[in-house]
């Protein structure tokens, strides 16, 4: 099989930069923001002073069991029972979300508008190879989910309840969404893959 059929048509490009850039500029930069603050060097004056970071040590081993995320085992990823029919997600509202990402509906109509039968997965190859796309996406969430809930809640131990409770939020929207349409992606691919061995 050639590298070009291996290859998924993303070519709604600007477009895509739109949800990348809500979720680094909405989210991820204030994380970076509140650890700034947390170590010192970006600390706006009417914050309290004092030594509020946590020891090397503690925030070293917290980082890491984020990061260790990554090496899950395979049967982590593996599609359950209830996850086929897609009714949790549907009324979760993994729908609703899967318009607004990169690649996802919106994208989609906009790249159809001059192209109708313009497809991202034209085959069963890059559907099979779309299943591991999933998985790593899911992946990298998975990370950044940890590290947003860790620093959410020391976040809260410190006191700072207004920083705790938007990282909370901005993680629901920026983690949690995207692993459950990864989950539920890959739900509907397997049912299709499957269907047609």
């Amino acid at each position: 099989m050639s590298a070009q059929q291996l290859e998924f048509a993303n070519e709604t490009k600007g477009f895509n930069l739109i949800p990348f850039a809500v979720m680094a500029g909405g989210w991820l930069a204030p994380l970076i923001m509140f650890w700034l603050y947390i170590w010192g060097p970006l600390r706006p004056f009417d914050y309290p002073a004092g030594n509020l970071a946590p020891s090397l040590l503690w925030f070293s081993v917290s980082l890491g069991l984020c990061i260790a995320l990554w090496w899950l085992p395979p049967w982590y990823y593996r599609v359950y029972p209830f996850e086929r029919s897609g009714r949790v997600y549907s009324a979760l509202g993994v729908r609703y979300f899967r318009a607004l990402v990169p690649d996802g509906d919106l994208a989609q109509r906009y790249r159809r508008r001059n192209q109708s039968d313009w497809r991202i997965i034209r085959n069963r190859s890059l559907a099979a190879a779309f299943v591991t796309r999933t998985q790593l996406s899911e992946k990298s969430h998975l990370v950044l989910l940890a590290v947003g809930f860790f620093s959410a809640a020391y976040a809260w131990h410190i006191g700072w309840q207004g920083w705790a409770m938007y990282l909370g939020l901005g993680n629901v929207v920026t983690n949690v969404y995207p692993i459950l349409l990864q989950r539920f992606t890959r739900s509907r691919l397997e049912s299709i893959l499957g269907k047609r061995k």
